[in-house]
């Protein structure tokens, strides 16, 4: 009983994450595969990317959402089996200052779903950490293109930190 009621409050008070408002597709930049969408399958590229952030004592990072619909996966006659969440933007692809020396390869479907020719739609959003230790929350702040050949996007926070990603090495 009493483990149950831990688990509650950490739910209610959200201990252990730290927060995040949702993601806003006005200060986030479009992604695409470069593969072509054909209806035929599903392709997904495997892209390259490097990071880099300068130093300071705020974290950030970029995170690539995937749009959803709400559509029903499984369905029968009477009930639907494997609905997917609900919709919106989900976060699928997240790289941090304290990953700057990483170079992650981010996975990017071309179609939405196995056999569709809708493409599917990625966000790349730019975040920073502010609060205390024990309350920290995250916020976006408006990413921007600075270069479109090799394709390089960046941000700063308000204390002038700043994280740089290039995709496609």
């Amino acid at each position: 009983m009493v483990l149950v009621i831990f688990a509650l409050l950490l739910l209610i008070f959200g201990l252990g994450h730290p927060s995040r408002e949702p993601v806003d597709p006005a200060k986030s930049v479009p992604l695409h595969s470069r593969i072509p969408c054909d209806g035929f399958g599903g392709p997904e590229e495997a892209v390259h990317v490097q990071t880099t952030f300068s130093g300071g004592a705020t974290a950030r990072e970029f995170v690539v959402s995937r749009y959803q619909i709400d559509k029903c996966g499984v369905e029968t006659m009477f009930q639907c089996w494997h609905k997917r969440p609900h919709p919106g933007w989900h976060e699928v692809w997240s790289v941090a200052s304290g990953q700057s020396s990483a170079s992650p390869v981010l996975p990017l479907s071309s179609c939405d779903e196995w056999g569709s020719s809708e493409p599917a739609k990625y966000i790349l959003s730019g975040w920073y950490q502010e609060g205390t230790d024990s309350k920290p929350m995250w916020r976006q702040v408006p990413v921007k293109q600075v270069s479109s050949q090799p394709e390089i996007y960046e941000f700063a926070d308000p204390s002038g930190g700043t994280a740089r990603i290039q995709i496609g090495l």
